[in-house]
């Protein structure tokens, strides 16, 4: 497991240029997301998106993928944007995994240094250092299955002897924790993770004991359906956004809304459709970091999107499109490295 917890360390990059003021001095302005976007070998890869709103998003670089992987198997899903306290460094973990790149889903969890799905990682201020926590298959008192490990590191080069964070009871399993802070209410983090539901936890401590709040069930989503949970505050109002990725019917993110991620889930609300729209390419489980007016500028002048692409979007289906394949009508999402489909309308008057 130390094997591949190197591997996936040494995914981290610096991002950005480094700010010239602390970012959490300065209001933020837009929206980054990190992401993949599919199984080929390109789309195994990291990919950017932008948005204003936090709800409308468009593919950066004309949907093309930003940065590739060169190390270990030279692929990545997964991605974490992580944001110094600071504001002056700036970093992407990501699973050291490509499926269908020589190896496949049992190969990658039972082989060699087995693995470490999904990293993320949060500053602890209580320790002065990151949290660093993923998921690992792995058997612990004669039973197999996923758990949430950690490790604490101050420079995502080298980490401390992992340690057990979350086991669920008996043979359930856990996967895609994703931890935020939150500065009011009952609780100071809130965490959402995927153990057969997609389960909400609050917490005084990101090391200390956490409190179930419930899980997604109650506004009709489970997780049979989605994986992959990501939390967005918006940059003006009360709100938050917890996108999940609707693996199972592969039509990528969705935003599921409230005022208030500590409250039960039950009371989160999914938006209308034709509310957002997730941009030309699929996107899976990924991050989404707020941007201040200065980093947004950087990231726009560095992956720009310059190629206009006509697509008749879904009112119904909003990451959808229509187009046709060998002279038939389709209503697809679009998942290819451009944006494009093979054949796409275009709108004339």
């Amino acid at each position: 497991m130390r094997r591949a917890l190197a591997t996936v360390a040494a995914v981290c990059c610096l991002l950005l240029a480094t700010a010239t003021r602390a970012a959490a001095l300065d209001p933020f302005t837009g929206y980054l997301l990190a992401h993949f976007i599919g199984e080929s070998s390109t789309a195994q890869q990291i990919y950017f998106a932008h948005s204003k709103d936090g709800l409308h998003w468009t593919d950066l670089n004309n949907g093309g993928l930003v940065l590739r992987s060169t190390v270990g198997t030279k692929g990545v899903r997964d991605p974490a944007l992580v944001r110094s306290p600071a504001g002056d460094r700036y970093w992407i973990i990501a699973t050291d995994l490509c499926i269908s790149c020589g190896q496949d889903w049992s190969t990658a969890q039972n082989n060699g240094s087995r693995n470490a799905w999904a990293p993320e990682a949060i500053w602890n201020p209580a320790t002065n250092d990151y949290v660093l926590y993923w998921a690992t298959n792995a058997t612990l008192n004669g039973v197999l299955k996923h758990r949430i490990y950690y490790a604490r590191t101050s420079n995502f080069r080298s980490i401390t002897t992992p340690q057990l964070y979350i086991d669920r009871a008996g043979t359930q399993g856990i996967i895609d924790t994703q931890i935020i802070e939150v500065p009011t209410g009952s609780y100071r983090y809130v965490r959402a993770s995927g153990d057969g539901q997609i389960t909400v936890e609050g917490s005084n401590a990101i090391l200390g004991t956490w409190t179930n709040l419930g899980n997604l069930s109650g506004i009709g989503l489970t997780g049979s359906q989605v994986e992959g949970p990501m939390w967005m505050k918006f940059n003006t109002g009360s709100e938050w956004a917890l996108y999940l990725d609707q693996y199972a019917s592969g039509r990528g993110y969705l935003p599921v809304l409230t005022t208030n991620p500590a409250t039960p889930p039950a009371s989160y609300r999914i938006p209308a459709a034709g509310s957002y729209a997730m941009g030309g390419t699929k996107k899976r489980h990924g991050e989404i970091l707020n941007l201040t007016a200065a980093e947004e500028s950087r990231v726009l002048a560095r992956w720009p999107s310059t190629t206009a692409v006509n697509r008749i979007q879904s009112y119904n289906f909003p990451d959808r499109y229509i187009r046709h394949y060998s002279y038939q009508l389709r209503l697809d999402p679009i998942t290819d490295a451009t944006g494009r489909a093979d054949a796409t309308f275009r709108i004339t008057t």
